[in-house]
């Protein structure tokens, strides 16, 4: 087995996610036709599923199904795209029923989703992934507001960053809202670092395209530019508060805000004392003896699944101002000495370099090797090799 001296890219997994930072405006600006693209595409898997051929297309959450030859049951091919979750109405065109007319639904409520909405396709066998990126608890029934004071508590939803977990919560106006915002979320975080308690209030007007945009490019920002913050919507307009780790950030995400004119108020994060280094070594240590860092056979690559610890663990980590953390990497016993103390190094500084792009301050972060010199034993002083490869820290004060 060999090792490169350098690694190419340090085995770096996180870069596609980083890649949004540098196009969030232009995604922003795609992302409904993309959202209608994949409603369309989910109904004709719906339907080719139960035997039906059809095409979809879709404006907002509003469909129509045409056909190349008549369908032997219209409605059972409308029951089955209607079932398909983030369709709020769905009709089939003349070319669907044998008799040449136009077949239309009664249009659903927005409040219901039949299906929970589709997760993305990264593995995370280290972090357990939500069972759905949105909540599916339907809204509460219709009752107007009686105060201004709780129109504007029931119009207000936020996304929260916290520990290197986005939280979407509060109530937006319709499922394409909802959707449109995990979506987005699940494509800057982990799927098991997403947690969304979002509800549907369909007394709420739906977000102003230039206002739902700004949210979408700021959230995609949040997890490497902030330690910790919150963006919320109230019903007329977007804020961002937040905690930075370098002026880098400050100015990067101002910037961002300004360029959406949304209103940010960002403070440094606080410098630790030294009780409150120990406890982020433990801290960061738990979470990683609970989801191993783990890396490809052999290799210096970080796997895919362990992106959702890495982003965790750079959450943790940028916490405190005047912190050193160490990456500290180790390995089992089999093997050559010399290579097994080299595979160390190189996958700890893989980590510390994965750590960097999500965020935490290079000038604040180390790397080192041991290999198989601090081997993990149980009682009886046999080797438990699967707990001895192993990446853990500590953390020191300046």
């Amino acid at each position: 087995m060999t090792f490169a001296t350098e690694p190419p890219a340090r085995g770096i997994i996180l870069g596609g996610a980083l890649a949004l930072s540098v196009v969030f405006v232009a995604g922003a600006i795609v992302q409904v036709p993309r959202t209608q693209a994949d409603l369309a595409r989910r109904v004709e898997s719906s339907l080719a599923a139960n035997g039906i051929t059809a095409r979809a297309e879709f404006s907002g959450q509003d469909g129509t199904l045409t056909c190349a030859d008549p369908l032997a049951d219209v409605e059972q091919a409308l029951t089955l795209a209607r079932n398909v979750w983030g369709v709020r109405a769905i009709d089939a065109a003349q070319s669907c029923s044998a008799g040449g007319s136009l077949v239309t639904t009664t249009s659903l409520s927005t409040t219901v989703a039949s299906t929970a909405p589709p997760s993305t396709t990264a593995p995370s066998t280290t972090v357990p992934a939500t069972t759905a990126p949105t909540a599916t608890t339907p809204a509460t029934t219709t009752t107007p507001a009686t105060t201004t004071t709780e129109q504007a508590a029931a119009m207000q939803f936020t996304v929260g960053l916290e520990n290197g977990q986005l939280e979407l919560e509060g109530a937006v106006a319709n499922d394409l809202e909802r959707f449109v915002l995990a979506d987005r979320a699940t494509n800057t975080v982990a799927p098991g670092n997403l947690i969304s308690t979002l509800t549907i209030d369909p007394r709420l007007a739906a977000v102003p395209g230039p206002q739902f945009d700004g949210v979408l490019a700021l959230m995609v920002l949040m997890p490497t530019r902030l330690v910790a913050g919150q963006l919320s919507w109230n019903g007329s307009s977007v804020a961002l508060n937040g905690t930075y780790a370098t002026e880098a950030d400050r100015a990067a995400m101002g910037a961002a805000a300004a360029s959406v004119g949304v209103a940010a108020t960002l403070s440094p994060r606080p410098a630790a004392t030294p009780s409150q280094a120990a406890a982020l070594e433990a801290e960061l240590n738990a979470l990683v003896a609970a989801q191993p860092i783990l890396f490809d056979k052999g290799s210096t690559d970080i796997s895919a699944a362990s992106l959702g610890t890495v982003q965790q663990v750079a959450g943790i980590a940028k916490r405190y101002d005047g912190v050193s953390i160490e990456v500290q990497g180790h390995t089992d016993s089999e093997g050559d000495p010399g290579r097994n103390l080299t595979l160390s190094e190189q996958r700890a500084a893989s980590v510390r370099d994965a750590l960097v792009l999500q965020g935490v301050p290079a000038a604040g972060m180390t790397f080192v090797g041991f290999g198989m010199t601090q081997l993990i034993t149980d009682s009886n002083g046999t080797e438990l090799p699967e707990k001895s490869r192993r990446v853990v820290f500590g953390v020191t004060t300046t």
